[in-house]
């Protein structure tokens, strides 16, 4: 599968998260809340994780921003139902309940949240945390 189409995967998945904005790259203006996908600085791509030319991963995050506010506790309530492990505002039961198909990926796992704290972009401060997800593909 491309990234075009694990794109497209995690985009109509975080759309069934009522009030969530999503953008599949990295969005030039945020409206929070807001989660975007982007692939991991550090090892964005795996190639070869088995043996001879076999599967190979890719290693996104979702990037989720919600607005500081008046209140940074009232901030801390709203991004945390973003990050519980299930229900309707949960990203990862959302990224989990991803369908692939034998032709486009095999399996995709939430292996957890990094980067909790605040986050300027685009000149905004906001509370925000990083949902890591990791999408395998078989050859």
């Amino acid at each position: 599968m491309s990234l075009a189409g694990i794109r497209a995967k995690v985009s109509t998945a975080l759309s069934g998260i009522s009030g969530l904005q999503y953008s599949s790259k990295a969005p030039a203006v945020v409206n929070p809340p807001m989660a975007f996908l982007a692939l991991s600085p550090t090892e964005p791509i795996s190639y070869d994780f088995t043996a001879q030319n076999g599967s190979l991963v890719y290693h996104f995050y979702v990037e989720v921003l919600v607005s500081m506010g008046a209140a940074l506790e009232q901030a801390q309530d709203h991004l945390d139902n973003y990050l519980l492990s299930a229900g309707s505002s949960s990203i990862k039961a959302a990224l989990e309940a991803i369908t692939w198909t034998a032709t486009s990926a095999d399996v995709c796992r939430v292996t957890g949240v990094s980067n909790y704290g605040n986050v300027v972009y685009g000149g905004t401060e906001y509370l925000g945390a990083r949902v890591n997800l990791d999408v395998w593909r078989s050859s």
